[in-house]
């Protein structure tokens, strides 16, 4: 982070992929902020519009409504028409 930054590419598939790894061990409150800040990574790098930035939405969504969270898995949904 430190030498690419936040936002760069390679740090959103590293937060993704740790937001899997929590995610498949059954750790979903850990995961969740994960999946938002590559969400939001992604959003600032790609915009709304990007396939990345929908694949991104889309599996947020799936994971705050498998924690129960609909209200948030709505919010997102509608925020970036997913």
């Amino acid at each position: 982070r430190e030498t690419l930054g936040d936002r760069h590419p390679d740090i959103l598939t590293y937060l993704y992929n740790l937001g899997l790894l929590l995610q498949k061990q059954g750790r979903l409150g850990d995961a969740i902020p994960l999946f938002r800040e590559e969400l939001e990574g992604c959003d600032a790098w790609y915009g709304k519009g990007h396939t990345e930035t929908q694949n991104s939405a889309r599996n947020l969504v799936k994971v705050l409504t498998g924690a129960g969270r609909q209200r948030q898995a709505d919010e997102v949904a509608a925020t970036y028409g997913v």
